[in-house]
């Protein structure tokens, strides 16, 4: 069943009526419940049944049943590998639905429903005794409950709940414990995720962040990410990793839900400590011998076994992928400025879902138990930090300073249309006469504002949040717009080309502008280039057999859900996944933004994706560039030429498109595929088609 639903469409800005499936929310909830790229982990999968049979082989040695508890079940994997592995007595629990039903049929399938009772439940909501969900209490635990923070999915309450009500208390657990590191770097780049940046606009002036921006301490918020793909040359290491936290999953006593811990580094080069990395390990068997690390390359543990190919060439690793455990970046409230050999306290808290850190002086008497930092200047609770390293990206700024120089004078009245752009104040700075803003973001209306008003340019900028329709002459003064620049960028776009509300925005307000309006930029194009990424395409690959066990069932579900929820292509932040080009760039479509949008006809068309090396077709990256002018471009793409056999560099501050094959198809160099692009102006529709084979 299909039903009208009422959504706000990006690129026009209007309300529309789409016909979606009536449970379209609920199939988007399984399609996204990130089990498969966990699954496509090979060194979790394999180290967890390692665990598994030690544990049990341990408590058949001790003369005892083994009786398992599986939380958070998920496909029922780790209780079929209990079952494989000889276990008594398997009770799994999984509270979303659709996934417990899912794991009773695989459990059925595997022939191991004998052998497991599965509970619909959250393991906090479960009972042990006599008429409860459990008759006895487990003598084994295993469980993944963790994330990239480790706590963020509530860890800490689940074992300290289940070692009181589920668990005896001479059990195994697995895994056991896990220990987290940080490690202090000092980095430009880092920084420029976290901390706005003064744009130099002339030799004498710049835009400055007010000071409630220099001394926030910023979002306590974790900032995951890739660290593996961050090129060396990026950062300076400060201190070794350290570990800060071992969270003893095993203990009776109960993990405390509030920590803290100190430790004094001696910093290995002199810098400022602009970044906390972190990530963790856990001791997957009882005993502690089989580790399964998340740390980057530099400080992982098979470092010696690692195959690093270094600068732009993929990574391999002998461990596995995973992209549903990364690192993260933390960053300090204040940076410290240390020499060689200085001595640094680490300061670490953490509560029962997340973390924060802070370095000082190891004289310093901040205390060690430390409060959880606030945002104070609304940056970092209303733009991202992809976006705060955008806003800081030079190589941007010279561009909108070099067309603004170009475009404007004394007399120009300029009209800005983005969101959370300096923008409007390059402008001021440059000479405009008079700004207006188009701000369609309350949140990010403060921010500019307080950007104003800190460098006084409150007489030249106006800002509205009022909607395009309400604006009237009087609220432009009757000046006539003679310029128009956007970055573009808009909050309500997910998709780089949905961006192109700006295209809508200045097509609706052409009647305050005079009739040769320089409209910046004038031109966007959609850009397309095959690719053969390292592992991405796993997260959206069906899993088949996984250790032995059949998890056909689970594909289907995901792949149906999938179908109803999911459009073919989506966002991710290409620099963190290594791959190859296939075919050189091409353009699938250039959209003129100097005419009228509503006097533009639909456009469709088919453009050939020829390739030029023989390769593993799994993905097909799209990205746009903004023409300002003959030679100033903007792309969120690729920042080098994308050359054969060399991993494509991608913008570290954007986010691209991408199609993902749920099964690579091998091609050859005289061969091609053909993607089919559709643009209905008067809706705002836009879509593609890409070939399910090769030509």
């Amino acid at each position: 069943m299909s039903t009208f639903t009422s959504r706000l469409c990006p690129i026009t800005g209007k309300m529309q009526w789409i016909l979606q499936d009536e449970e379209y929310d609920y199939h988007q909830e399984i399609a996204r419940s990130a089990y498969a790229d966990m699954l496509h982990d090979t060194e979790r999968n394999k180290k967890y049944y390692t665990g598994v049979k030690k544990a049990i082989e341990m408590i058949h040695a001790r003369g005892e049943k083994a009786k398992v508890l599986d939380i958070g079940t998920g496909t029922g994997l780790l209780s079929m590998m209990a079952a494989a592995s000889g276990a008594d007595q398997i009770t799994a629990c999984e509270a979303f639905e659709p996934m417990a039903k899912c794991a009773e049929e695989i459990i059925k399938k595997n022939n191991y429903a004998d052998q497991i009772k599965l509970i619909p439940k959250r393991s906090t909501e479960m009972k042990s005794g006599p008429g409860n969900d459990m008759e006895d209490r487990a003598n084994i635990l295993v469980t993944e409950v963790l994330d990239t923070e480790l706590i963020g999915e509530g860890a800490i309450g689940t074992y300290n709940h289940a070692h009181k009500h589920l668990l005896e208390k001479k059990c195994l657990v697995i895994p056991r414990a896990a220990n987290m590191y940080v490690q202090l770097v000092s980095s430009d780049f880092i920084k420029k995720w976290n901390v706005l940046q003064p744009i130099k606009t002339s030799e004498s002036r710049a835009i400055s962040p007010p000071l409630a921006c220099c001394k926030c301490s910023g979002a306590a918020s974790l900032h995951d990410i890739q660290l593996d793909q961050l090129d060396s040359t990026l950062f300076t290491p400060i201190s070794q990793p350290v570990q800060v936290f071992r969270f003893d999953f095993a203990s009776k006593e109960g993990i405390p839900e509030d920590d803290n811990s100190t430790v004094i580094i001696k910093s290995l080069n002199k810098g400022s400590v602009d970044a906390v990395l972190m990530w963790w390990d856990i001791e997957v068997d009882p005993q502690g011998e089989v580790i399964l690390s998340c740390a980057p390359r530099w400080a992982h543990p098979d470092g010696d076994r690692l195959q690093v190919i270094i600068g732009i060439s993929i990574i391999k690793f002998l461990a596995g992928w995973r992209d549903h455990w990364m690192q993260a970046i933390y960053y300090p409230t204040v940076p410290i400025t240390v020499d060689v050999n200085q001595s640094v306290k680490i300061l670490s808290s953490h509560d029962e879902y997340s973390l924060w850190f802070e370095v000082v002086d190891s004289h310093d008497t901040t205390p060690a138990e430390l409060e959880r930092p606030i945002c104070e200047c609304g940056i970092h609770t209303s733009i991202s930090r992809t976006r705060i390293g955008q806003i800081n990206d030079t190589r941007r700024n010279d561009v909108f300073i070099s067309v603004l120089k170009q475009n404007l004078t004394t007399n120009s009245i300029c009209l800005c249309i983005s969101d959370g752009s300096l923008l409007p104040l390059m402008a001021a700075q440059l000479g405009a006469k008079k700004v207006f803003v188009i701000e369609s973001n309350p949140m990010c209306e403060r921010v500019l504002k307080s950007y104003i008003n800190y460098n006084r340019l409150n007489d030249k900028i106006t800002v509205f949040t009022k909607p395009l329709e309400d604006i009237t002459a009087e609220d432009l003064f009757k000046y006539k717009i003679n310029v128009v620049i956007g970055e573009p960028f808009f909050m309500s776009s997910n998709l780089p080309w949905e961006n192109m509300y700006f295209w809508y925005a200045v097509s609706e307000l052409r009647q305050f502008m005079v009739p040769d309006v320089a409209i910046l930029p004038y031109q966007m194009t959609i850009k397309a280039v095959g690719m053969q990424f390292k592992d991405l395409w796993k997260i959206r690959a069906p899993v088949g057999n996984c250790e032995g066990f059949d998890l056909d069932i689970f594909d289907n579900i995901i792949q149906k859900s999938s179908e109803k929820s999911d459009i073919n292509v989506e966002r991710q932040p290409l620099w963190e996944y290594p791959g190859l080009p296939l075919t050189d760039p091409v353009s699938i479509a250039q959209l003129d933004w100097s005419k009228s949008v509503f006097d533009t006809k639909p456009v469709s068309s088919t453009t050939k994706l020829p390739f030029n090396v023989s390769g593993e077709l799994n993905g097909i990256a799209l990205w746009v560039e903004y023409q300002f002018s003959d030679n100033n471009v903007i792309s969120n793409g690729p920042l080098l030429p994308v050359v054969s056999e060399t991993n494509v560099r991608w913008d570290y501050y954007s986010q691209q498109a991408v199609h993902l094959y749920k099964q690579p198809i091998s091609i050859q160099p005289d061969q091609h595929v053909d993607i089919n692009f559709h643009f209905n102006p008067k809706t705002g529709e836009l879509d593609f088609k890409f070939p399910a084979t090769v030509s």
